[in-house]
């Protein structure tokens, strides 16, 4: 039997909407903020045509060295860059496209990241709390922030980032445990948490807790905010920015830009004039979220709380 490469068997979510409603311009500049290991990339390069530029983003050096080999042969990469998402306007600046058709931000974790106990992003197998995206940031590790935080700033972290119903109790209990012993393995931290959290609601305390962690260490919330509209701002008209988030969270935040900014008047409704001067720059082209199908859900169980939300330039 002949082995495969991580490349071949990771599967992107969402793939056929993504190609069915971001490519306005089949001879047009497509971006990917979060490229993984490639996979929307390819499947758009299947359906544009030979004189359209992809370009993609990643902070996460491993998975661009597998994307640059899946991408090896599609003809419209121009440029993969090894970046945040959330610089987006800086490292635009020196492209050959300055404005693109359609952008995609796909806030999942990969296979590659969540497979790998070395990062430490799952809690079923053993390896260190680091769950940086990028490992050569000089930023806390999840180690880190479990071990200085103090119990208060922990059950907001838990609170805000996981909105873990049992914060309070989860927080004390690490508090006491890292006192006897430093925390700094998944399977410790999951074992703190399975002493607290009892079935049936173990395996979703499990996820909320490392889910607040990944959050709180790569400050993927504050990136997202910053994100969205630089996005915008880097749209042609008529070119669409396509958003999959994976918790409420997340898909709370690109909900309330995507209406805010496709909305003509931002005032209170008791004012008979508009004073705020805000125009819509967008208009939302799925007014209601669009889900995985049945079909994909059962290739694919990590697509299973994929959200996708697509905005159009006016």
């Amino acid at each position: 039997m002949v082995a495969r490469s991580r490349s071949d068997i990771h599967v992107p979510v969402m793939v056929d909407e993504i190609v069915r409603l971001l490519t306005t311009a089949l001879d047009g500049a497509y971006l990917d903020l979060t490229t993984g290991l490639g996979g929307h990339l390819k499947a758009l390069s299947l359906v544009l045509k030979p004189e359209a530029r992809l370009y993609g983003f990643d902070k996460d050096t491993e998975a661009l060295k597998l994307a640059r080999e899946n991408l090896r042969h599609c003809a419209q990469l121009k440029q993969l860059i090894n970046a945040s998402f959330a610089d987006i306007d800086g490292n635009t600046s020196e492209l050959q496209d300055r404005t693109f058709d359609g952008i995609l931000l796909d806030l999942g974790l990969s296979s590659l990241q969540l497979d790998d106990p070395e990062r430490g992003f799952a809690f079923q197998k053993e390896g260190p709390l680091d769950m940086r995206f990028d490992q050569r940031a000089e930023i806390p590790t999840a180690a880190d922030l479990i071990e200085n935080l103090n119990q208060e700033d922990l059950v907001e972290l838990l609170r805000q980032y996981g909105e873990e119903r049992q914060a309070g109790r989860l927080a004390a209990a690490i508090v006491r445990e890292r006192q006897k012993e430093v925390i700094l393995t998944t399977t410790h931290l999951a074992d703190i948490v399975r002493q607290v959290a009892k079935p049936p609601h173990q395996k979703k305390s499990l996820a909320r807790v490392f889910q607040a962690l990944r959050i709180a260490v790569n400050g993927e919330l504050d990136q997202l905010q910053q994100v969205l509209p630089k996005a915008v701002d880097l749209l042609t008209p008529g070119g669409r920015l396509a958003v999959i988030s994976y918790h409420s969270l997340e898909d709370r935040t690109v909900k309330r830009f995507f209406r805010r900014e496709a909305t003509d008047c931002l005032c209170p409704p008791r004012l008979p004039v508009c004073i705020c001067q805000h125009r819509a720059t967008i208009k939302e082209v799925n007014r209601h979220v669009i889900v995985p199908t049945e079909k994909e859900i059962a290739q694919n169980s990590r697509a299973r709380s994929a959200k996708l939300r697509i905005a159009e330039k006016i």
